[in-house]
């Protein structure tokens, strides 16, 4: 879909918005992408479509038309008619969002060698990540990308600036689970987004070191989006259970632990505390502590959302409720 109000590419207005965090880089909590022609889709944040349809939405095989179109602009590409290829994919995005049709593209691309080069595919890709302004253009781009499997220095920090994005990073990301260093890149990711970018980049996280677990800990669910997201992947990521069980949990991770518990009790968007086996145990151990530990360490509402969620259905946690002075 064409954005609007902008002389510059989509590349250009992240690029020229990117500003230093550190040795890292990120984008400006005020940052959006130009507004988008169709103003109904103009009133979601970036990236939230695409969230919404991983997270809520019944994938469905694409349609015939859709099918077609696919093949029309892949044809585009294999003959090297760059115009009239980006022509079709802009077209191709009004009909079905990349983020559906992504199996699809890649599979033609696999299945037609003989008539879609991997060099016209990396040609196209390349020309339509640094020139367009039309986002699911560029999500194609992508997921082209994703598949020939190039090794530039120059390419993977434009993925890297692009990864920025909210509205990229999960196209990012199915590039970087190639790379060498890749969960060190989607950490760096999580920790340089706030939005929808910071929720996949969290669900693609391997928590293989004590930084990554600390992070998942202390900042994980902390996003502009809604913290239950994340809620499940930073706990067990975070192993924030073995702090609770384990004894000295100190006051600062027992405040993490207060805020991950509460964001696991609220599953209206994703599944949360049900999914843990031992939910009421830890439930259990939480008061148990909760008692120990300073007011401020605890989450305003949590012993309120507990109260809702257990009162009558279990009557040991009812009664370690009633000893907590908050």
């Amino acid at each position: 879909m064409k954005s609007l109000l902008s002389d510059n590419s989509l590349f250009d207005c992240i690029v020229n918005a990117a500003i230093s965090d550190g040795a890292d880089r990120r984008l400006p909590s005020d940052f959006e992408l130009p507004r988008l022609e169709d103003e109904n889709l103009s009133k979601f944040a970036d990236g939230a479509i695409d969230g919404i349809y991983v997270y809520h939405t019944e994938h469905q095989p694409i349609s015939a038309e859709t099918k077609k179109w696919l093949s029309s602009a892949m044809q585009a590409v294999g003959r090297g008619d760059r115009a009239e290829a980006a022509k079709l994919f802009e077209e191709l995005g009004t009909k079905a969002r990349a983020i559906s049709i992504i199996d699809d593209l890649q599979q033609y691309i696999l299945e037609h060698k003989s008539s879609v080069s991997a060099d016209s595919v990396v040609k196209f890709a390349l020309y339509i990540l640094y020139n367009t302004k039309d986002r699911e253009s560029l999500k194609f781009a992508l997921s082209m990308l994703e598949i020939v499997h190039l090794d530039d220095d120059n390419l993977k920090d434009t993925l890297r600036l692009l990864g920025l994005s909210d509205e990229f990073t999960l196209f990012v990301i199915f590039i970087m689970q190639q790379w060498d260093n890749a969960n060190e890149e989607i950490f760096r990711l999580a920790r340089s987004t706030s939005g929808w970018g910071r929720i996949h980049a969290i669900e693609r996280l391997i928590p293989d070191t004590p930084a990554i677990r600390d992070w998942l800990l202390r900042e994980g669910i902390h996003n502009t989006v809604f913290p239950a997201y994340s809620a499940l992947n930073c706990w067990e990521g975070s192993e924030a259970e073995n702090l609770l069980l384990t004894g000295n949990v100190t006051e600062e991770n027992f405040a993490a632990i207060s805020e991950l518990i509460y964001a696991l009790l609220v599953e209206g968007p994703c599944p949360g505390i049900s999914e843990l086996e031992n939910g009421r145990e830890i439930i259990k151990e939480f008061l148990r502590r909760a008692g120990e530990m300073p007011p401020e360490s605890i989450q305003d509402n949590l012993i309120q959302k507990i109260k809702e969620r257990y009162a009558g259905a279990d009557a040991e946690i009812t009664s370690l409720v009633k000893l907590i002075h908050h």
